[in-house]
């Protein structure tokens, strides 16, 4: 469903599991359906128990946790930047979402998230789907969503930030050496890594990771093996792959492709 964005899905069940820093290029709205999530986020740690409702932005850093020893299920929902403005601009929302709050009381919008979450997974009614995905949508961003005037994507940055992550982005499948980066910046070396640790929250070899598994997320939604995407993303094989993958999503890729849910075009 072209219009879905590829609109991705992902649930979990009674887990009691640590992420490792991370980010999505994604927005990620979720809901809390029992135990207690924890994650570090702008600063500062966040409890969401049962019922809460998730809001992140595309890109920031945060970590993920199942608090207080308590198995945590929960389910969320990653509507692209592509997506979230469509449906903006249909509501009449001039500029670019941005959610303040990280954790949110709101029982009845987690019962609509919740019942959407459903819809998608199980449903095989497109028009049911398209419904509850705008109407659920529409809601959020007029009542929980501030205005940045400028892009989230194209915010402002570190003009070498900017050079390191196209770099990345576009040679994620070589052994990239610190000795590159510092070429396309003139920065040295202490300096390029302060600098983007303080822009993007991780090291640029924590980031060239990420990047690295959301492009194998991608290949195996396409059918590509696991071994194979491992090679086609850098990594040096299957199990190097798995340990990056299961330490940023907390599965393994095996079980992502055979879970994970993605619209795509007829």
């Amino acid at each position: 469903m072209p219009e879905f964005g590829n609109l991705e899905l992902f649930r979990a069940e009674a887990i009691c599991y640590s992420y490792a820093r991370h980010s999505h290029p994604s927005y990620s709205i979720g809901v809390i359906e029992a135990g207690i999530g924890g994650n570090y986020y702008r600063g500062t740690n966040y409890l969401a128990p049962s019922k809460s409702v998730i809001f992140m932005n595309p890109e920031e850093v945060h970590t993920g946790y199942s608090a207080e020893e308590l198995p945590l299920t929960y389910r969320m929902v990653y509507p692209s930047i592509d997506f979230i403005q469509q449906i903006a601009s249909d509501v009449q929302i001039r500029g670019f979402p941005y959610f303040k709050d990280a954790v949110v009381q709101n029982k009845v919008l987690a019962r609509d998230i919740l019942s959407l979450h459903v819809v998608l997974e199980q449903s095989n009614s497109r028009l049911a789907q398209q419904s509850q995905l705008i109407e659920v949508l529409s809601d959020i961003l007029l009542n929980y969503a501030d205005i940045k005037l400028q892009s989230i994507r194209l915010g402002k940055e570190h003009q070498s930030v900017r050079l390191i992550k196209e770099y990345l982005h576009d040679n994620l499948s070589s052994n990239i050496s610190l000795e590159e980066l510092g070429k396309i910046t003139n920065l040295n070396r202490s300096y390029l890594i302060r600098v983007f640790r303080n822009a993007v929250g991780m090291p640029p070899y924590t980031y060239l990771n990420q990047i690295r598994v959301e492009k194998a997320k991608r290949l195996l939604r396409q059918g590509i093996s696991i071994a194979d995407a491992a090679i086609m993303v850098g990594m040096s094989d299957q199990s190097h792959l798995t340990r990056h993958f299961k330490r940023i999503l907390g599965i393994t890729p095996g079980r992502y492709r055979n879970m994970s849910r993605s619209f795509k075009t007829n």
